[in-house]
């Protein structure tokens, strides 16, 4: 009896010594639990400015025609959210475009004003209290664009009353520089 008692005994401590130097644990159970697959959309980031694909750099706004004497020219500056995403998704962009003054041998005669577009009106038709002068270096406007949203920047341009006939015909093009980042979602 003495010699199986010390046989059991041997099991025990080898059992014991086996398990401390498995460091491990041993499951005696096992479940399963059915999970649903999610689904994950990938998009692509495409935002327009005046129609075409925005590009890195800055955005060179070109005033249309010849501008005259005390005569206002507009120039829009449209960004649309067009982020292939669905409806429902919380994506929101905000927009930050900065129009720089004009620098461009103007010597103090051309002055350039900014405002965004508000609803029912076209930028000739805003009253003048709406724009406000680019001060030097940058006037800077921040706008929110919702899915498929769009929102206009105009941009007025005027020559004063006694500009120079040297200057007059000139090719006005007034810099901008365009950024969007994404807004976190519930924040609007």
């Amino acid at each position: 009896m003495r010699s199986t008692l010390k046989a059991a005994g041997l099991i025990l401590a080898a059992v014991v010594l086996g398990l401390m130097t498995v460091q491990g644990s041993y499951a005696l159970w096992n479940t399963m639990a059915p999970s649903n697959a999610g689904t994950l959309q990938a998009a692509d980031f495409n935002i327009l400015v005046n129609g075409s694909p925005m590009t890195p750099g800055p955005v060179a706004i070109q005033i249309p025609g010849t501008i005259g004497k005390g005569v206002n020219v507009y120039a829009p500056i449209t960004v649309q959210n067009t982020v292939n995403v669905t409806q429902n998704s919380p994506l929101v962009l905000a927009a930050t475009a900065s129009v720089y003054a004009p620098v461009d041998n103007f010597g103090g005669n051309l002055t350039v004003k900014t405002a965004v577009l508000q609803a029912g009106h076209t930028c000739e038709s805003m009253p003048p209290a709406f724009y406000a002068a680019v001060p030097y270096p940058a006037a800077t406007h921040s706008v929110t664009l919702p899915w498929q949203g769009a929102q206009t920047i105009c941009v007025q341009a005027t020559l004063n009353r006694n500009t120079p006939a040297a200057l007059m015909g000139k090719d006005v093009k007034i810099n901008a520089k365009l950024s969007v980042a994404q807004v976190a979602p519930g924040i609007k």
